[in-house]
Formats: structure tokens, C-alpha cells, sequence
């Protein structure tokens, strides 16, 4: 078979992909993934740690100083970490509503946090910059650190949703399937692809069952012969994982049935945030914490290994301190409902979390009171193996990353910076993918740093 048919058969088959139940057997007594799984926030457009976990003050109105809207005697220290003093107001009637203040959040989560400051992303560019924060290779291709973990586990046990986006740097360099998926109606769609009205159990059929179980059979024993027949590295890879992804699992129709019993989280639902009236000012927080709920019953589900979800707004050039204090502490109130999430659903202890940005921002002002492109970010993490309440790298007073010794990590005038790639490979190490095939296949240059350990 040449590329071209190849390519045009995926291109059919690809519909199974995104579509299995129904045009496939499901299996019974199929095994269900039962983690690790990983979530990847994306704060997209490049974020400004001062603001947050790396603050360092200023003089209101100089546009020299790293930071204008509080000075240097106003951050909260809480050791290890130190807070910016930012808080986040919503309007509520005559009045308003704290979402949240770093303070607050390092306070009650600081324990399950390792934040690592002062990493060194090499560029300005946000595509790049994107793509090195999550993959660890500035590489055009590279797949998310998202997709490794998701195609490693493939390689165990068929999973039908392994990798959920809903955007953000989301390659997957060939070595799983990517399923985007932006709300629950998409999912339900998914779950019952041969159904007319998904979210109604008593919906009639596209296929009669006797058909629906032909066309599954007959697609079936194409994808059987065309892996047979393919004799190209690249395309036989890409071609296991779409036999990967369309295995009978009834997984998926399990999770379908999980979330026809279910209502999206709204702002209504969390009662110390219900009294907002300005509900543009957390519309980001609601969806955020509705993309990560849909992840979470996907992982219940064992149908999910990894998920990105994110927000954007970031990309402050102009009016800095209140642009990203709205999208930053939205982040960080959604951390808050993610974590509760997992402890009541009892994922915790099998769940990473990870968040991250393009890059970071310039430690003084343009003549908007906005912050240009910066290559020194910070990026939060939380998971099993990764230790609470640690902080790793540090930048001075001027917001330039400090050198740091191999070993220990403490600031080290001939040691090295911290960069993405060094990061990667940390993760690669705790989540298994060192020395396997996928990571022969996609090598990240620099030594292993004990970030995680």
C-alpha cells in the first residue's frame, strides 16, 4: 500500500478513532488503565512569576522596578516558598468576592507543591516557547511530555481517550492518539457515536446493533490486513496506534454512562464564589475547572492517561499587574477545586499536575504598564513522586535566573541554569519513559538534574 492510499484509509479509519463505541465490540472483560495520569495547565502567552511564586516588588509608578503594584516589604514569606501579595477580587452585587490570593493558595497547598523558578526557556518566541515547555526540545515536533507518558502506557494496555486536549501544545511526534475534547457533549459523542441524541439513553440508532457489530467486524479485519501490509517504520507506528486506539473497550461506554448522570461544575456550585454577579470575571475559572472535571471521570474511567487543559490571556503587553493577576489567580483557584477534585474522587495518589507557561515576562515596563517577552519562567508541579513543599532555582533581585550547583541544586556562581530540557528529563525519570524506545526516539540533550528527588 503507498502513502497516499495509507493516508486515505487513516483518514476513514481516524473516525473510529475519535469513535468507537458502537462501531466496534466493546470488550467486558477488557483491563482498565489505572494510572498515573497527568494534567498539563497551560497558562498560554507566557505568565509573569513576580506576580505569583517569584515575587520581588517595586516602587509604584517606576516602570523600572520589577514590579509596580506592591513593594518588596509586602511579600508574604512562607518557607520555603514566598508569595506575591496578589488577590483577586470578583464583583459581587455592591461589593466583592475574594477568589483567591497567593498567599491563601501556597498556605493550603504549598505542601503537595515542588516549584521550580528561574528556568531558563532560551527564547522569546511563543511557539517555541510553548513547545519547549512542554516537550523539553525546542525541536519542531517534539512531542508533549503529555504524549509520552500517554503512548508509553498504550504500549501496556489498549486505552481509548489515552491523550485529552483542549488545546496548548498538544504534538504528539506519532506515538499516540490525540482526542480533542472541549466539553462534555463532545465526550457523550465519543461514548455513542451510533446514537442520535447521546444524552438520552432511550435515543435511536444510526445502525440497527446486527449492522453497527458488521461494520465494526469488517473495519476491523481491514485494520488487521493493512497492519500486515505495511512495511514503513513511520507509518506501521502510526498504524498500531490507530489499532491501539480502536481495541474493544467498554470503558468508554462506561465513562458515557458516568456522564449522563452528571452536571458541570459552575461558579454556582462552590459556595464561597456563588454571590459573584460579574461572572465574566471568573468565566476562565469555570472553564477550567469543567475541563479538568471531564478529565478526571475519564480517568475514573481508566479510559485517559493525560490531559491538556489551559487558558490564555496572558500575552500582557499592555496594563501587566491587572491582566495577569485575573488569569493567574484564576489558574491557581482552579488548582484549588482540581485538588479537592481528586481527593474526593481518590486520585490523588495516582495524579501529577503540572503547570506552565510560554515564558515569562520582562522584570520592568513598557510605556503601557505592560511586560514584554522574558526567557526566565516558573512552572508548579504536584504528584506522587514529586516532593511537597520544595522549592527548586531562584532569580535575583532583577528577576535573571541564578546559576546552580548539579548536585545540590543551591544557587552556585559556576554551576548551570535551569532549563526546560532538564526539567523533561526529570519527568522522563519519574514517570518511567527513561531508557525506554520512546525516549531513544526522542532524546533530550543535558544531564539529569535531581529536581524531583
Amino acid at each position: 500500500m503507498d502513502r497516499r492510499r495509507f493516508l486515505q484509509v487513516a483518514g476513514i479509519a481516524g473516525l473510529g478513532v475519535m469513535a468507537p463505541i458502537g462501531l466496534r465490540e466493546g470488550n467486558a472483560g477488557s483491563a482498565r488503565y489505572g494510572g498515573p495520569f497527568w494534567i498539563m495547565i497551560n497558562a498560554g502567552g507566557g505568565w509573569d512569576p513576580t506576580m505569583t511564586v517569584d515575587p520581588k516588588g517595586g516602587t509604584p509608578m517606576d516602570k523600572s522596578s520589577v514590579n509596580m503594584s506592591y513593594t518588596k516589604n509586602q511579600i508574604v514569606p512562607l518557607a520555603p516558598f514566598s508569595a506575591a501579595p496578589t488577590e483577586y477580587d470578583a464583583q459581587a452585587g455592591m461589593g466583592s468576592v475574594k477568589v483567591i490570593s497567593v498567599p491563601d493558595f501556597l498556605t493550603k497547598h504549598g505542601s503537595r507543591l515542588t516549584v521550580v523558578n528561574g528556568i531558563d526557556t532560551t527564547t522569546n518566541n511563543h511557539d517555541i516557547g510553548s513547545r519547549t515547555t512542554w516537550s523539553g526540545s525546542t525541536t519542531e515536533g517534539a512531542p508533549a511530555f503529555a504524549a509520552l507518558v500517554a503512548g508509553l502506557a498504550v504500549e501496556s494496555i489498549p486505552v481509548p481517550l489515552a491523550f485529552l486536549s483542549t488545546g496548548g501544545y498538544d504534538s504528539t511526534g506519532g506515538v499516540v492518539p490525540l482526542t480533542r475534547v472541549g466539553n462534555l457533549g463532545a465526550v457523550q459523542k465519543l461514548a455513542y457515536p451510533n446514537t442520535l441524541n447521546p444524552n438520552d439513553p432511550k435515543s435511536a440508532f444510526y445502525h440497527t446493533p446486527t449492522t453497527a457489530s458488521r461494520i465494526a467486524a469488517a473495519q476491523s479485519a481491514r485494520i488487521q490486513a493493512l497492519r500486515g501490509r505495511q512495511t514503513l517504520p513511520t507509518l506501521r507506528n502510526a498504524m498500531n496506534s490507530l489499532y491501539l486506539a480502536r481495541q474493544g473497550d467498554d470503558g468508554l461506554a462506561a465513562l458515557g454512562e458516568q456522564l449522563r448522570s452528571t452536571k458541570l461544575v459552575t461558579i454556582d456550585d462552590i459556595p464561597d464564589l456563588a454571590p459573584i454577579t460579574n461572572r465574566g470575571q471568573v468565566n476562565e475559572l469555570e472553564n477550567l475547572m469543567q475541563q479538568a472535571q471531564v478529565a478526571c471521570l475519564a480517568f475514573k474511567a481508566g479510559v485517559a492517561v493525560s490531559t491538556n487543559i489551559g487558558i490564555g490571556g496572558f500575552d500582557t503587553h499592555s496594563n501587566n499587574d491587572p491582566g495577569q493577576t485575573s488569569q493567574a489567580l484564576q489558574i491557581l483557584r482552579a488548582l484549588d477545586y482540581i485538588f479537592g477534585l481528586l481527593d474526593s474522587m481518590g486520585l490523588a495518589s495516582q495524579t501529577y499536575v503540572m503547570v506552565g507557561s510560554d515564558f515569562g515576562r520582562t522584570p520592568y515596563y513598557n510605556e503601557q504598564n505592560g511586560k514584554d517577552h522574558w526567557n526566565i519562567t516558573s512552572m508548579l508541579f504536584s504528584g506522587p513522586k514529586i516532593p511537597g513543599g520544595r522549592l527548586v532555582g531562584s532569580t535575583d533581585d532583577s528577576f535573571k535566573p541564578l546559576t546552580v550547583n548539579k548536585s545540590s541544586l543551591k544557587p552556585d556562581t559556576s554551576g548551570i541554569r535551569i532549563e526546560t530540557g532538564h526539567i523533561h528529563l526529570a519527568l522522563r525519570k519519574i514517570a518511567g519513559i527513561t531508557g525506554t524506545d520512546i525516549d531513544k526516539a526522542f532524546p533530550l540533550p543535558g544531564d539529569a538534574l535531581p529536581i524531583f528527588s
